[in-house]
This record gives C-alpha cells, structure tokens and sequence, in this order.
C-alpha cells in the first residue's frame, strides 16, 4: 500500500507544477515522462543521461575547446588518437549532485570531413532531475548546440524483483502511445523500438522512423529497464 502511494506522490511531483518546469523543452520532457512512467509502475530509477550531438568545421574545434575549458572550474582533460581521428575529451564532474558532463570533440584525419561535438550529461537518480539540471542543458545547448541539434534522453530503472516485462512494455505502449516497429527477444534480454507522436524527433529504421526504445534484462532476480529517444544510448 505504503509502495503505491508513495510511485503516485513520486509521479505527480515529477510532471506536476511544483519541483518541475511546466513547459518543458525537447531536452527534458521525454526524460520526465520515462521518470514519470518508471515511479508509477514502482521501478527505482538508477541513471539518466541526456546526449546532444553537432557537426563543426575543423576549423571551430579549437575555439569550441578553448570555451569548454574555460567554463570548468577543475575539469578533467584527455586526449584520444586513431587512425582516423584525434579525440579530446573535458569531463566536469559534481558529485554534491551526483551529475557528470562530458564534452568530447573529434576531429577527423581527413579534413574534408566535419568534427563532431558531443555533450553527455548523466546523473543519478530522479533526485538529480531538477530544475538548476535543465537550465544547464539549456544553457549548453544555447552556446554550443543548434536548435536543430541531435538530442538522445536516456533512463535506466530496475525492479527489486522478477517482474513481466511483457506486461509492463505494454503498459509504456499504452501509456505514450507507441506503434512498435521491431523486436528482438533473446534467452532474458528483449528490445522493442517504436513510434509515438509524443515527441517529434526520430531516425529512419527501414522504410519507417522510430523515435523509441524499451530495453529489458532479467539477471539476478531482477529486472533491469531501459528506455531511449530516439534510440537507446546506453548499455543495457
């Protein structure tokens, strides 16, 4: 009893007016609303982790690092090379929040190709979703990122036992409206991707587009679950 009425307080705080934006961005909202989902079926949610990717000249990696770095008060710097790239990497870590953001920019050997900007954000928790977080996602994507920018949301929860997640896939279906696409179901690990018009951006898969996926593993008596848009980022 105790555990259903403490997912419905959870659930309403999440997409209610009080710790949360009401209008939320492209950014937060499919995050919250996999927040929301995850409280009222009573899953813990362990990590989120919201992805913006951009293509840059050659020419604007060094100007682009130089801002990183700047507004890092003690970030960690490391650098990556292949064959086919050179990698570096500002990771700025809060751990009075438990959150982790990560720039990383790659050039190419091959100057005809673009560079790649790439900005993680991970926390832990849903006492890590916050009002202050989506500000600095927004403000990140204001000075790096283009309104067009690709946008990858993220959220790994687990159940503290074996649950049906059959059952619980079609309650997400019903609960966001999902058209599935495809569907791998393999020996304790299945993943479904489809298409709901909650949120606009998707990727092509086949002659379709699919703009989510819901992932699940069964080890140790308990259920992991993971849920992406447009497509998972993660492990799982």
């Amino acid at each position: 009893m105790w555990k259903n009425i403490f997912a419905g307080v959870l659930a309403a705080a999440i997409v209610g007016t009080g710790a949360y934006p009401q209008e939320m961005t492209q950014a937060e909202e499919p995050l919250m609303m996999f927040a929301s989902f995850a409280a009222d079926k009573q899953l813990n949610v362990e990590e989120w982790t919201v992805t913006m990717k951009r293509k840059v000249s050659p020419e604007q990696t060094g100007e682009m690092m130089e801002q990183i770095l700047d507004q890092g008060q003690h970030p960690e710097v490391s650098r990556e090379e292949t064959a086919q790239a050179e990698k570096w990497i500002v990771t700025n870590r809060h751990k009075k929040e438990k959150i982790v953001e990560t720039y990383s920019v790659i050039s190419p050997r091959n100057m005809k190709n673009k560079a790649e900007l790439v900005y993680t954000i991970q926390g832990e928790g849903t006492s890590s979703l916050t009002q202050d977080l989506f500000h600095r996602v927004e403000d990140v994507k204001s000075r790096y990122f283009s309104k067009t920018a690709t946008i990858f949301s993220c959220l790994k929860a687990v159940s503290n036992g074996i649950i049906d997640d059959v059952l619980v896939y079609e309650k997400f279906k019903e609960t966001f409206d999902v058209a599935t696409i495809d569907e791998i179901d393999e020996n304790g690990w299945t993943s479904r991707s489809g298409r709901t018009e909650k949120w606009d951006q998707s990727i092509p898969s086949g002659k379709q587009s699919m703009n989510v996926q819901f992932a699940t593993r069964t080890l140790g008596g308990e259920t992991n679950i993971t849920i992406g848009t447009p497509i998972i980022t993660a492990e799982y």
